[in-house]
């Protein structure tokens, strides 16, 4: 390390990486999180929130530079990825890096709003991406054992550097301006967790994606003005590391590498990531056969700690959908009740059968599998029946892992669900294509324009 500050720092590896050097997986990661999120944007699009958020972009922030995805009216670039981010977290259903957290939500409606605002190429696109994963996955990993005990939300705190980051390479503004963006965004970095406990009852869950969004835009756009952050935002005194994290050694900077986007996992199931190897592990235990429901008599869950603390992850008593959905409880009786955990399943969660069997439900730590956390996110699954009969499903890396990753037809399934009746077949087709050879479209509103419902598109 030398003598530069940790902004500085950055801003030079953010200026000075190249496509060229990008490896074949970290490529194929970035068409896979475009494709991805767009269908959890076209998913969340479709929902209350979803048209509230498209909603006020379109009538507050009024403008021309990019489109309100599935919606077709336009804002201005801000304003759009703030919709974008919002109706595409809603569902749940967006990435998740076990060390840098869910990033897409931040990242991908920032990079298609300049990309269609600037007219940028695949490429140009695909190195944002990448360079924002790379600055969240290093400064996430500083702070979340933090944060996490103090309540504070990744999204829009370590959210809001990366997508400054991806913001400023996206616009091609030199090493100094990008250390001026990242500077910036510090004093905006912002958001708690609190949703988790008020889950149903607020919508800052996906309003906080937003944030994390709009204002990685903004701050790269002041430093393109000409405006200026503190050289110590990171590490100074009074720096994010200080002030939202356990202090700041130069050690730090190490985790900042080129292969944080190839590292990403993607979620094919609703709800909180760390229920998900609980969802693997009791269909895992289904496999060998499906016990009888009203002779099930004990239902036991092990895995690591993060998975079963705060006690909203062990809620037997949710009052709301968004509630049920961050419950092991929950997650076990509902795949024996339904066998899948969307949101259409997870609205079942107080069914007669499902609220008897989640109170048979006993949640432990496995140390083995606590052990090996956060590289591995286990889960094992027992459940004893009246006659004695015992079944077990276990899994080490939750589905959509990279060590468990999605095939292509299973990411084509779960684009296709999302989407719905929204958009035609053969245009959810052109999307899948455009997204497989993202690398190398000229002009990403080829990709964007796609997204729309065929009324808008011959209006244009």
């Amino acid at each position: 390390m030398t003598d530069q500050t940790a902004v500085s720092f950055i801003g030079e590896y953010a200026a000075a990486r190249k496509y060229e050097d990008l490896s074949e997986l970290t490529v194929t990661r970035a068409r896979q999180v475009v494709l991805d999120f767009i269908g959890t944007m076209l998913g969340g699009y479709q929902t209350e929130l979803g048209r509230l958020a498209s909603d006020y972009a379109a009538r507050m922030l009024p403008g021309d530079d990019a489109s309100i995805v599935g919606d077709g009216r336009r804002s201005t670039t801000e304003g759009a990825a703030w919709a974008n981010a919002v109706m595409g977290k809603f569902l749940g259903m967006d990435d998740s890096h076990s060390t840098a957290g869910h990033v897409a939500s931040q990242l991908v409606p920032a990079a298609l709003a300049l990309g269609e605002k600037l007219q940028l190429s695949g490429e140009q696109v695909i190195m944002a991406l990448a360079v924002g994963y790379d600055v969240m996955d290093m400064v996430h990993s500083a702070v979340d054992a933090w944060q996490r005990e103090r309540g504070l939300d990744h999204k829009s705190q370590a959210g809001t550097l990366a997508s400054a980051a991806t913001a400023a390479v996206a616009m091609g503004l030199p090493a100094e301006k990008i250390t001026h963006a990242l500077a910036l965004s510090m004093d905006l970095a912002c958001g708690t967790e609190q949703y988790v406990w008020d889950a149903g009852a607020c919508d800052t869950k996906d309003l906080l994606a937003g944030y994390g969004a709009r204002n990685g835009i903004y701050c790269a756009a002041l430093a393109d003005f000409g405006f200026r952050g503190p050289p110590g935002a990171l590490d100074g005194p009074y720096g994010y590391f200080h002030a939202f994290g356990p202090g700041y050694d130069g050690s730090i900077l190490d985790a900042l590498d080129s292969q944080a986007l190839a590292r990403t996992g993607f979620k094919p199931h609703a709800g909180c990531r760390h229920v998900h190897s609980c969802v693997d592990a009791t269909q895992e235990l289904l496999k060998s056969g499906q016990p009888e429901l009203d002779a099930i008599t004990a239902i036991e869950i092990d895995t690591y700690h993060e998975a079963i603390t705060p006690a909203f992850r062990v809620n037997y008593e949710p009052q709301t959908v968004g509630q049920a959905g961050f419950s092991l409880p929950v997650t076990a009786s509902v795949i024996l009740t339904r066998g899948a955990w969307f949101r259409e399943d997870i609205e079942t969660y107080d069914n007669p059968e499902a609220r008897r069997l989640r109170q048979l439900v006993k949640v432990g730590l496995d140390e083995a599998i606590q052990a090996e956390h956060p590289l591995k996110n286990g889960c094992e699954v027992r459940i004893a029946t009246a006659d004695g009969t015992q079944y077990k499903g276990r899994v080490e890396h939750a589905k959509g892992e990279p060590e468990n990753m999605l095939t292509d037809a299973e990411f084509e399934s779960k684009f296709t669900n999302l989407v719905g009746d929204l958009l035609p077949e053969e245009q959810i087709r052109g999307l899948l294509d455009c997204c497989n050879r993202l690398e190398r479209l000229d002009d990403i509103s080829e990709l964007v324009q796609l997204t729309m419902p065929q009324a808008v598109l011959a209006a244009r």
